[in-house]
């Protein structure tokens, strides 16, 4: 199953129904058969804009990341059930950035001059080689002179 992470916004709720709310949350994730893995409560902050809820505008917000597992079937499930909720302002469903693996990075070979890197001596046999192709069908004068006297 792959990781996501669930980033939703609460309208500021009493501390019960806020509990209340979480445990939510949480139960819709496990009957599709996720696996929470971890709870980031961010805090209670200003919205970036106005947002409506219901109809009520929401200025500040409870800001929480679930970190969960759960089979990629079920993510667009789990949205719209969320929608249902009228205590959840926002939430988006994200699969989080994975690390980048620098161990293809070869740093001695990219310091090294471009006429000597492989990667340059490639580009140049291709150019060569398409040049030859162009070529091909050229007519080449062979009047032993130093320049080509129809080009001038």
């Amino acid at each position: 199953m792959p990781t996501y992470e669930l980033a939703i916004l609460y309208k500021t709720l009493p501390k019960d129904k806020l509990k209340e709310a979480l445990k939510t949350t949480a139960n819709l994730i496990f009957q599709e058969g996720g696996i929470i893995r971890k709870l980031n409560n961010l805090g209670q902050q200003a919205t970036p804009y106005r947002m409506s809820v219901e109809g009520h505008t929401v200025k500040q917000a409870n800001y929480f990341v679930y970190e969960f597992d759960c089979p990629s079937s079920s993510v667009q499930k789990l949205l719209m059930e969320f929608k249902k909720y009228d205590s959840m302002a926002r939430s988006t469903i994200f699969s989080p950035v994975k690390p980048i693996d620098f161990s293809a990075c070869k740093l001695e070979e990219e310091t090294q001059i471009a006429p000597f890197r492989k990667d340059v001596q490639d580009m140049l046999k291709r150019s060569k080689k398409a040049q030859e192709e162009r070529d091909k069908g050229k007519v080449k004068p062979n009047h032993g002179l130093g320049f080509d006297p129809f080009s001038l």
